[in-house]
């Protein structure tokens, strides 16, 4: 079994809340299935103001930035950003 944690950002949790349910729900179950497979590959990786590299996966018009944090056993959900046309 699989006991990773989620973490959210302050910046990340806030655009969740502000999100529509429909978007809430996509984002939540994007996020679960990111815990579940902790060793995850994003669609393109991005390094932060400390070298880390970050991984960024795009789901419907939303990219989610995260680091998988193995020595605590999270996932730490940086940023959540809607993409706009």
């Amino acid at each position: 079994m699989n006991d990773y944690g989620l973490v959210l950002s302050h910046e990340a949790a806030m655009r969740l809340v502000g999100a529509s349910r429909r978007e809430q729900r996509i984002l939540s179950v994007t996020m679960e299935a990111l815990k579940k497979d902790p060793f995850c590959v994003g669609d393109f990786q991005e390094p932060d103001t400390q070298d880390r590299i970050n991984e960024v996966t795009l789901i419907a018009d939303w990219l989610i930035t995260y680091w998988s944090d193995h020595a605590a056993r999270e996932i730490r959900i940086i940023k959540i950003e809607y993409i706009e046309d």
